[in-house]
């Protein structure tokens, strides 16, 4: 096959240099698209049943959730209970001018049941 941009030994003629130009389409260079939509959508459900499930699978997570909640106040309040009261016990508490005086503030110690307090009667 003939290249006549090789000799007869296979060497470059003009190396470097431009041999050839070739112009090429790739379409008009000035145009421009703009393209504007819109799209709207109706659904209607044909049945409520997925609706009414997924409601009531919803409730019941609330009402899951509440039942948690409630569970875990309990606890703190209990644990507050007996922790404010131990310390008041041993004559632990916080200064009124403390920000957490009022976490024991409500704890009220009495005597156990059926116990015999240390006491004194004055005989006549």
């Amino acid at each position: 096959m003939y290249d006549p941009s090789v000799d007869e030994d296979g060497n470059l003629i003009n190396p470097g240099k431009i041999l050839y130009y070739q112009q090429n389409y790739s379409g008009n260079k000035d145009s421009l698209g703009l393209n504007v939509g819109a799209a709207l959508t109706f659904t209607f459900p044909l049945d409520q049943r997925f609706q009414d499930a997924c409601l009531k699978a919803a409730t019941t997570q609330e009402k899951i959730q509440s039942q948690i909640l409630s569970k875990e106040r309990l606890n703190y309040e209990l644990a507050r209970l007996k922790n404010c009261g131990s310390l008041l016990q041993d004559g632990i508490q916080f200064k009124k001018s403390s920000k957490f005086y009022a976490l024991c503030e409500d704890i009220i110690v009495t005597e156990k049941m059926n116990q015999v307090l240390p006491h004194t009667h004055k005989l006549e």
